[in-house]
């Protein structure tokens, strides 16, 4: 008794095309879909969102942007406050121009600016 395989009626040079293509930008281009965590994450944040707004007697989607009412995380997950972030990014802004400053008194009078700097 011998099996046959049935011939295919798909040409080989077709077939080889196919699995190129299927491997390669069409693959990357795909949606992905999200994980069942990510899922279960956006369901229970949205939940918490529809909460919050029924708290504050606010309907989430209705009336303007500004009014929307979102959930705010625990203390312990949340991002550093603004008032910090601004103050550094402050800091970093005053350090960046005394540096411009800096070079640019450098560079208009080199022989100068270094007498200062050797005493």
């Amino acid at each position: 008794m011998s099996a046959e395989l049935p011939e295919s009626s798909i040409p080989d040079e077709a077939w080889e095309e196919f699995q190129r293509e299927s491997e390669g930008p069409a693959r990357l281009a795909a949606p992905k879909e999200p994980s069942a965590r990510a899922r279960m994450v956006t369901e229970r944040l949205r939940r918490e969102d529809e909460e919050a707004a029924r708290r504050h007697g606010r309907v989430r989607g209705w009336g303007k942007r500004g009014n929307q009412v979102r959930a705010e995380p625990d203390a312990w997950r949340a991002w550093p406050s603004q008032q910090r972030q601004a103050r550094r990014r402050r800091v970093w802004g005053v350090f960046w121009v005394l540096v411009v400053v800096g070079v640019v008194l450098v560079v208009m009078n080199p022989a100068k600016s270094l007498s200062w700097l050797v005493g």
